[in-house]
C-alpha cells in the first residue's frame, strides 16, 4: 500500500513538472562567435583606455562600461559595474538571461554611422519562438534593421526598432552599472544609469520551425546616436506552435468573432479573455477550450469595455503552445439606452464621455469637455468645440443610442451658448453616429449671439421604432480676426404628450390644463414646482416663473405650439406640450 501511495506521489510530481516544461518559456543565451567589432567594457588594472578600444558615447568624453572587478590607472575601484562573469539576469523579463562577451575582447557591435552594419553569428543554431537583444545607444537614441536569417536561406525582418539611449528610458535588462572615461580615467558610479536595454523581436509562427543561421543589424537612424549590440537570448521554440495573428471582428455590445492564423500539428485551439493587458503565462488557465477551426464568437461580454484576448494552440493530450506573442484588443459597443436620457457631462474629463462621439469633417472640429465656471453663465462641465477664422467648420457630436418607439413624440431640452464670435449649429438625429445618417432635422441655428447660457426645448416624432442617436452639427463659416467655441449643456430627451387632451402623470400626480388653453395654463401636483419654463416650437424661451403655485398666465403668449418644462423639487423634470389659442 505504501509502496502505491509513493508511486502515485512520484508519478504526481513527474506530470506537473511535465506540464510545467511544456508550457513554460524556456530562455537560452546566444553565444556570438563572430561579428564583433568593438571592446567597450573595460576590465582589470590599468587605465580605461588599455582595456578598451572605442566610446559606447561621443569619442570626446569617451565614455564605456566597466567590470565591476576593474581598478583605474589611479588604484580606484567601481562601487558598481558590469557582473564580472558577463552574466546578465534581466530585471524586466523573468527568467531571461544574457551571456556577455569576454571583456577582454571585441564584446559589442558598434554602429556609428547610417547603414553602418554587422552580421553576427553564433555557436549554435537554434529554433526560437523569440529572440531578445540586449543593446544601447550612447549620445541619444538610435533606430535599427535587424534580420534574422534562416539556415534555408529565408529571412524574417524587423524595421524601425528604437533602442533607447544609456541613461534613463524604461525595458532595461540591467541599470546603474555606472561608467568610466577613456579619456580621464573617471569613474561615475550609479545605481540608476547607465542602461542595458532588451529588444524583443517575435519570430513568426511560420518561422518557428527553422533554424536561426545568423542575425543582422544596421543603424538606420540619421541622428549622432552610437548604437551599441552587447548580445542575444532566445526562447526555445515549442514543438507546439502558437498562432501569431489575432484580430477581433463582427463586435458587437456583448460579443465578438476572434480569428487568428492555422497552426500545423494543432487539434483545437484555446482563448484566453481578458480586461487587462498583462500578457498570460504557461500556468494561466484558459478561458474557452475545444475550439475547432481558425475562428469563435465570444459571447456574454459588458458593454463599452476594452477586451484583450490571446490563443494558443492544443496540439493533443497535454501539450500546448505558448500564449500568442500577439493579440486582439477591442472595445464592444455601447448598448441602447431607454429615455429619459440625459447627459450633464459632469462625470467626463476633458474627453467626450463613453458612448458618446464625434465626427470631424473639417480641420480641428473636435470636441471635448471642460469646466465652464464663469464662462458664459455656466457653472460647470460643458460640451465644447472650437471653431475658426481660417476654416469653416463641420463637426458632429454624437449621444449614445436612445430607443425611440414610433409615433411617440420626444421633448429634448439643453443649454447653448456662443463663445467669443457668433456660432451655427444644428440639431439633428439619425439611425447610426455618422453624418450621412443624419436625416432628421430637428432645429437649425443660424448665426446664433446670445453670449451667455440659454435654454432650449425641441421636439422630436419619429415614424419607425429603433434605436436613434442626437447629432448637433457646428456648421460656423470661417470668421474674419476671431476664433470661437460652441457649448452646450445638459442634454435631456424624455417622452412628452402631444395629445390636446387633459395628461396626468399618475407616478407623480401631475396634471396641466385645460390643453388647449387661452388665458391660464393649471398646475396640480403633490410637489411645490421649483421653476417653469415655456418654450416656443423654435426652441426658444418666451415665458419663465419661479415656484408656481396654482396657475400659470400665458395669454401674451401669441397662438401656436409651446412646451412647458416643470422642474419639481425633488429635481425631477417634466415636460408637455400644449396648445395656445
Amino acid at each position: 500500500m505504501k509502496m502505491k501511495i509513493k508511486n502515485i506521489v512520484q508519478l504526481s510530481i513527474i506530470a506537473v513538472l511535465l506540464c510545467f516544461k511544456i508550457n513554460a518559456q524556456n530562455y537560452q543565451p546566444l553565444n556570438i562567435v563572430n561579428g564583433f567589432n568593438a571592446d567597450l567594457i573595460a576590465n582589470g588594472n590599468g587605465p580605461a583606455s588599455s582595456s578598451t578600444t572605442q566610446s559606447v558615447d561621443d569619442p570626446v568624453n569617451g565614455y564605456v562600461f566597466m567590470s565591476t572587478d576593474f581598478i583605474n590607472g589611479s588604484n580606484v575601484a567601481p562601487t558598481s559595474g558590469l557582473p564580472s562573469n558577463g552574466l546578465i539576469n534581466s530585471v524586466n523579463t523573468s527568467g531571461l538571461s544574457f551571456q556577455l562577451a569576454p571583456y577582454t575582447a571585441d564584446n559589442s557591435l558598434r554602429l556609428e554611422n547610417t547603414n553602418d552594419s554587422g552580421v553576427l553569428t553564433f555557436n549554435a543554431n537554434p529554433k526560437a519562438s523569440k529572440v531578445y537583444m540586449l543593446a544601447t545607444t550612447g549620445s541619444g537614441s538610435s533606430s535599427a534593421e535587424i534580420i534574422v536569417t534562416f539556415t534555408d536561406g529565408s529571412n524574417q525582418t524587423f524595421s524601425d526598432q528604437n533602442i533607447n539611449d544609456w541613461y534613463y528610458a524604461d525595458s532595461y535588462a540591467i541599470w546603474g552599472i555606472g561608467r568610466v572615461s577613456r579619456v580621464t580615467d573617471n569613474i561615475e558610479n550609479s545605481t540608476d544609469n547607465p542602461r542595458l536595454y532588451e529588444i524583443a523581436l517575435p519570430i513568426s509562427s511560420t518561422n518557428q520551425a527553422k533554424n536561426i543561421a545568423n542575425i543582422s543589424v544596421t543603424k538606420t537612424s540619421s541622428a549622432m546616436g552610437i548604437l551599441c549590440v552587447f548580445g542575444f537570448s532566445y526562447v526555445v521554440a515549442n514543438s507546439c506552435i502558437a498562432p501569431d495573428t489575432v484580430s477581433a471582428t463582427n463586435i458587437t455590445a456583448d460579443s465578438a468573432e476572434i480569428s487568428w492564423n492555422s497552426i500545423s500539428g494543432a487539434t483545437s485551439y484555446e482563448i484566453y479573455r481578458s480586461l487587462s493587458n498583462t500578457a498570460p503565462n504557461g500556468s494561466t488557465p484558459a478561458t474557452i477550450t475545444g475550439l475547432s477551426g481558425t475562428s469563435a464568437i465570444i459571447q456574454g461580454l459588458s458593454p463599452a469595455t476594452s477586451y484583450y484576448v490571446w490563443v494558443r494552440s492544443n496540439c493533443g493530450g497535454s501539450s500546448t503552445s505558448d500564449w500568442s506573442p500577439a493579440f486582439a484588443n477591442f472595445t464592444t459597443l455601447c448598448s441602447s439606452v431607454n429615455t429619459p436620457y440625459t447627459e450633464n457631462f459632469d462625470s467626463a474629463n476633458w474627453y467626450i464621455p463613453n458612448c458618446t462621439s464625434y465626427e470631424d469633417l473639417s480641420t480641428g472640429g473636435s470636441w471635448g469637455v471642460i469646466d465652464a465656471t464663469g464662462l458664459a453663465g455656466f457653472s460647470s462641465n460643458v460640451l465644447y468645440t472650437f471653431t475658426s477664422d481660417q476654416n469653416d467648420s463641420n463637426t458632429w457630436f454624437y449621444t449614445n443610442g436612445i430607443h425611440l418607439v414610433a409615433g411617440n413624440t420626444y421633448v429634448l431640452t439643453f443649454d447653448y451658448a456662443d463663445y467669443e464670435s457668433p456660432q451655427s449649429f444644428q440639431v439633428v438625429y439619425g439611425s447610426s453616429p455618422t453624418s450621412s445618417a443624419m436625416n432628421n432635422l430637428i432645429q437649425d441655428y443660424s448665426d446664433v449671439n446670445v453670449g451667455t447660457s440659454t435654454p432650449a426645448s425641441l421636439t422630436l416624432t419619429p415614424t419607425v421604432t429603433g434605436v436613434y442617436y442626437l447629432g448637433f452639427n457646428v456648421y460656423t463659416p470661417a470668421s474674419s480676426g476671431f476664433f470661437g467655441a460652441l457649448f452646450l449643456d445638459n442634454l435631456s430627451l424624455v417622452q412628452g404628450n402631444l395629445g390636446t387632451s387633459d395628461h396626468t402623470l399618475d407616478k407623480n400626480k401631475i396634471k396641466v390644463y385645460p390643453n388647449p388653453t387661452t388665458h391660464y395654463l393649471y398646475v396640480k401636483n403633490d410637489q411645490k414646482i421649483m421653476t417653469v419654463n415655456i418654450f416656443d416650437s423654435s426652441g426658444k424661451k418666451v415665458l419663465s416663473a419661479d415656484r408656481v403655485d396654482e396657475k400659470i398666465d400665458v395669454s401674451q403668449l401669441l397662438q401656436g405650439n409651446y412646451f412647458i418644462t416643470l422642474k419639481l423639487a425633488d429635481g425631477t423634470t417634466y415636460s408637455q406640450k400644449f396648445i395656445k389659442r
